[in-house]
């Protein structure tokens, strides 16, 4: 998130204390038209455009007076930092399971459409099955790491502690969300989302029989947290 160089160490102060980015944006606006009222009356009292600027930010108030003021309203805390337990810990399975549906609920659209997932003696035709496949296979390998970059950006924009996004990871890897596709003949088409904890049997399946997708998974799934501890502890 950019913000104006005069202020950047005020909205760092913000973030860190819990101001959503929205009205972190909206305060620095704001403080950026006062500045300049305060300038232009400076000019007109007569000082030229360095002293005008320097006595402006002076009467305009010193970063800390700013951030107090804001700091106090409580109305403008994010729900991040009102309730990381709730937003890292409840809300990542749902998210991956909603990109996961992004991509099934197209599939059973297009199935639904062509009768191709109702009982039937033959076969889908070949492209819908390889269509079925490629996209099932995408989905598996991107639904967690979008949605663990979700939750590691929103951490980002708020300045959190780095346990949130942690935890979220961990609980997306765990959860092992996962959709599957198969079609045999004499049967309906089967096409599935869902999640189950790795160390179910079914999970363990399926992880040892795609060992190699699901390795890229689980490691597309920690860059996004990678990612966040060298922007948080740079060498």
């Amino acid at each position: 998130m950019l913000f104006d160089k005069k202020f950047d160490v005020l909205a760092e102060t913000l973030l860190k204390g819990g101001i959503a980015p929205r009205h972190v944006r909206r305060y620095l606006a704001e403080l950026r038209e006062h500045l300049q009222d305060l300038t232009e009356q400076q000019r007109q009292a007569g000082y030229d455009e360095e002293d005008a600027n320097i006595r402006a930010r002076a009467l305009l108030g010193s970063d800390s007076e700013l951030a107090a003021a804001m700091l106090v309203q409580k109305q403008f805390r994010s729900w991040a930092a009102r309730a990381p337990w709730a937003l890292f810990l409840l809300l990542p399975p749902f998210a991956a399971i909603a990109i996961g549906i992004l991509f099934v609920g197209t599939l059973v659209l297009i199935g639904k459409h062509y009768g191709f997932l109702e009982m039937r003696a033959s076969l889908p035709p070949q492209w819908f099955q390889l269509l079925a496949t490629g996209v099932v296979a995408i989905s598996n390998l991107i639904i967690n790491p979008l949605a663990a970059a979700l939750f590691v950006g929103i951490a980002a924009r708020q300045r959190l502690a780095m346990i949130w996004p942690l935890i979220a990871t961990m609980l997306l890897l765990i959860l092992f969300i996962h959709s599957d596709v198969k079609f045999l003949p004499l049967h309906k088409g089967h096409l599935a989302l869902g999640f189950a904890p790795i160390f179910q049997a079914s999970a363990r399946t399926t992880i040892t029989e795609h060992w190699q997708l699901m390795s890229a998974q689980y490691l597309l799934t920690c860059l996004p947290l990678l990612w966040f501890y060298r922007k948080r502890y740079p060498a």
